[in-house]
């Protein structure tokens, strides 16, 4: 698990190839609303909002053009609130509470084995998830910076790689 400042390298370096981004959450549950507000944000790469059923969603990774995966959700790991951490499959545990019925190891497990995408996971730490909440204004500054770097991580690709991996469907 990655946190800290070396998140950042870590989520540029994921997208350097064309990655799916699905986002992972309820917009009616205050700061579990991460995934949603990152795939409204995002300019440049695929982003699907997937509401909170991730599982509805998954086939999308069998796509062609899909060179990874990556799973942005809130996910409480014992940080600060709005704290952002990166995860690969295999440092990923079902220790992280989250408000899905589906875990996000199994979902990252299961996307590897059936489509050999490699997948990860951008998780930002929620304060208050009740139904009704607001979302905090720290987990908005992570989903600003998160919709930031993914957005610079596209540019970055080589001109090629863009028109072919954003323009399929």
């Amino acid at each position: 698990m990655i946190r800290g400042r070396a998140v950042r390298d870590a989520v540029e370096g994921w997208v350097r190839l064309p990655t799916l981004v699905l986002g992972v959450g309820n917009s009616l549950r205050g700061d579990d609303a991460v995934g949603p507000l990152v795939c409204a944000r995002v300019d440049g790469p695929r982003a699907v909002d997937c509401g909170d059923a991730p599982e509805r969603y998954l086939g999308l990774a069998g796509e062609e053009w899909v060179g990874r995966v990556l799973l942005v959700d809130a996910v409480d790991f014992g940080g600060e609130v709005g704290e952002v951490v990166f995860c690969t499959s295999d440092e990923l545990v079902e220790r992280f509470g989250t408000t899905h019925d589906s875990g996000l190891a199994l979902l990252t497990r299961f996307l590897e084995k059936e489509y050999g995408t490699p997948t990860a996971l951008l998780g930002v730490q929620p304060g208050n998830t009740s139904f009704g909440a607001q979302v905090s204004a720290v987990v908005l500054a992570a989903v600003d910076e998160i919709a930031s770097w993914l957005t610079v991580a596209a540019s970055q690709r080589k001109p090629g790689e863009v028109e072919t991996a954003w323009t399929r469907s």
